[in-house]
C-alpha cells in the first residue's frame, strides 16, 4: 500500500554567502526591553576582533578623512584646473556634478554588497579608497573633461560612498548604545579630514604643480585608507556592549526614543509625512552644501577679493561642517533632533542670505563667521537626518531579499538630487548669469534650508503600522476583527 522508499526532496540552492561578520561567542545572551527589541548583549569588542571599540572608532573615522578631500577640495582647486586644462567654468565642474550624484546614489550599496555577497566593510573600504585615489590622479593628469568626468565622478564617486557609508554601517553596528553621537564623529572625520590640505589648494596650488600634487594625494588617501579598512568587520547582529545594560538605556528619558521596529519600505512610505519630508531636507541642504562649497570660491576670486581671504573662508566652512556635525549630535540627544535640525537650518538660511550680502566687500571677520553657520547647518543635517530615520523607522540593519530596507541609506541618498541642484545651479551661475548677479542669485540659494527648516520643524514621529493577514497593511488604522 505504501512506498517502501519515499523520495528524495528536490536540491536546494545554496543560500548565497553573507558579509563576513564577527562571530558571537559562547557567552552572548538574548534579552529583550520592554518595547520587546532584541539585544544579544556581549562578549566585548576586544573579544571579538582583538581590538576596544575606541581603536575601532578611530580607525573607522581614519578612513572617512582620508576621503572627504574629494568633496571639500574639489572647490578650492577649481580655478587651478581651469588654468591648467584650459576648461571653462562648466567643464571644470562636471567631474564634480557626476561625482555628487554617484557618492549619494551609493548610500545603499555597502549595504546591499554585505547581504548578498562576500564584500564586508572593511573591503568595502579598501576598494573606495582605491577608486578614490584613482580619481584623483586622473583629475590632475586628463585634460579631455569627458575622461576627468569618467575617472573622477564616476571612480570618486562610487568610492567615496562606499568608504562613507562602510564606515556609518559599522558605527551602527559597533556602538548602539551612541550610535547618533558616534554618526556624527564619522561625517566630522569626512569633512575635517581635507581642512589642513585647503590653504594648500587655494594659495600654493598652481597650474605647473597640479599633476604632481594630485599623484602625491592619491598616494596619501590610499595608504590613509588601507590603515582604516584593512581587518574591518561588522558587528553581530543585534549584539550590544557587555558593559552597557540595553533595558536600562530603553528606560531612560530621551526626546527621540528609538523605533520599537524596523520598517520596510512601503510601510514607511504609507505611515505619513515623515519618509518624504526626510528625502526632501536632505536634498535642500545638500544642494545648498555643494552649492557654497564650488561656488563660493570662484565667485569670490571673481569678484576681486584676495585669495588669502577665499582660503580662509573656504577652511571656516570645512572646519565648521566637520565639528558642527560632532556638536549637533551631542546637543540633539539632550534637545531632540528634530528640534535641532530645524534651528540649525533655519540659521544658514540666514547665514546664506549674509554671505550673499557680504561677499563682495564685506570684512573678512563677518565672511568666516558666516561661512562658519552655513558649514555648520548644512554638515549636521547628513547624520541628524539619518538618525531621525532610525528613530521613526528603525535601522534595518538586515536588509536583503526579505528584510526591512535601508531607510537611513535611502534617505541619505537624497544627497544625490542635493548634488544636481547645487552643482548644476553652479554651473548655470558661474557660466549664464551676469558678474553683476551674482550675489542675488546666492541670496536665492538662502530660500532651501529655509524650506527645509519648515519641514524639519514640521516632521513627527509616524502612526504605528498594524499588519493584516496575506500581507495586507494599512497606516495608522486598526483592522477588522477577523
Amino acid at each position: 500500500m505504501f512506498p517502501r522508499h519515499l523520495p528524495e526532496p528536490p536540491a536546494r540552492r545554496p543560500p548565497p554567502t553573507p558579509a563576513p561578520v564577527a562571530a558571537p561567542a559562547a557567552d552572548a545572551s538574548d534579552v529583550r526591553d520592554w518595547l520587546g527589541r532584541r539585544y544579544t548583549v556581549g562578549p566585548s569588542a576586544r573579544e571579538l576582533t582583538g581590538l576596544s571599540r575606541p581603536a575601532l572608532l578611530l580607525r573607522i573615522l581614519l578612513a572617512a578623512a582620508a576621503v572627504g578631500v574629494l568633496q571639500f577640495g574639489y572647490g578650492a582647486a577649481v580655478p587651478v584646473l581651469i588654468a591648467a586644462h584650459g576648461w571653462s567654468p562648466a567643464q571644470a565642474l562636471v567631474p564634480f556634478l557626476v561625482w555628487a550624484l554617484v557618492q549619494g546614489s551609493f548610500a545603499p550599496v555597502p549595504r546591499l554588497l554585505g547581504a548578498r555577497g562576500p564584500a564586508g566593510p572593511g573591503a568595502a573600504i579598501l576598494l573606495g579608497t582605491a577608486l578614490c585615489a584613482a580619481a584623483l590622479y586622473t583629475v590632475g593628469h586628463a585634460s579631455d573633461p569627458l575622461a576627468a568626468a569618467a575617472g573622477y565622478g564616476l571612480l570618486g564617486g562610487a568610492g567615496a560612498g562606499l568608504v562613507y557609508h562602510s564606515c556609518a554601517d559599522l558605527v551602527e553596528g559597533w556602538f548602539p548604545d551612541r550610535h547618533t553621537v558616534r554618526l556624527g564623529a564619522v561625517g566630522g572625520a569626512f569633512a575635517l579630514g581635507p581642512v589642513p590640505l585647503l590653504p594648500a589648494l587655494v594659495l600654493g596650488l598652481s597650474p605647473e604643480s597640479l599633476a604632481a600634487a594630485s599623484t602625491a594625494l592619491a598616494l596619501g588617501v590610499l595608504a590613509l585608507g588601507a590603515a582604516g579598512g584593512i581587518g574591518q568587520r561588522g558587528a553581530p547582529a543585534h549584539w550590544w556592549p557587555p558593559e552597557r545594560d540595553p533595558r536600562a538605556a530603553a528606560l531612560r528619558r530621551s526626546a527621540d526614543p528609538p523605533a520599537a521596529r524596523d520598517f520596510s519600505a512601503g510601510q514607511a512610505w504609507a505611515s505619513g509625512r515623515s519618509l518624504p519630508a526626510l528625502h526632501t531636507i536632505v536634498a535642500l541642504s545638500g544642494a545648498v552644501g555643494l552649492f557654497t562649497l564650488v561656488a563660493l570660491p570662484a565667485l569670490a576670486l571673481g569678484l576681486g577679493r584676495d585669495p588669502t581671504e577665499v582660503a580662509t573662508v573656504i577652511t571656516a566652512f570645512a572646519l565648521a561642517s566637520g565639528l558642527g556635525r560632532l556638536a549637533a549630535s551631542v546637543v540633539a540627544e539632550r534637545a531632540g533632533r528634530r528640534r535641532t535640525l530645524a534651528v540649525l537650518l533655519a540659521a544658514t538660511a540666514l547665514g546664506q542670505a549674509g554671505l550673499a550680502a557680504a561677499i563682495q566687500d564685506g570684512p573678512l571677520p563677518l565672511l568666516v563667521c558666516l561661512g562658519l553657520v552655513v558649514g555648520v547647518g548644512t554638515g549636521s543635517c547628513y547624520p541628524l537626518t539619518r538618525a531621525i530615520t532610525e528613530g521613526h523607522f528603525g535601522a534595518g540593519r538586515h536588509g536583503g531579499p526579505g528584510h526591512p530596507a535601508d531607510l537611513p541609506g535611502l534617505v541619505h541618498g537624497s544627497k544625490a538630487v542635493g548634488g544636481l541642484l547645487g552643482v548644476g545651479g553652479a554651473i548655470a551661475l558661474l557660466s549664464l548669469v551676469p558678474a553683476g548677479s551674482h550675489a542675488a542669485y546666492l541670496a536665492v540659494s538662502a530660500l532651501l534650508p529655509a524650506s527645509a527648516a519648515v519641514l524639519a520643524a514640521r516632521l513627527r514621529r509616524p502612526l504605528p503600522i498594524r499588519t493584516l493577514p496575506h500581507g495586507v497593511w494599512t497606516a495608522g488604522r486598526r483592522s477588522a476583527p477577523m
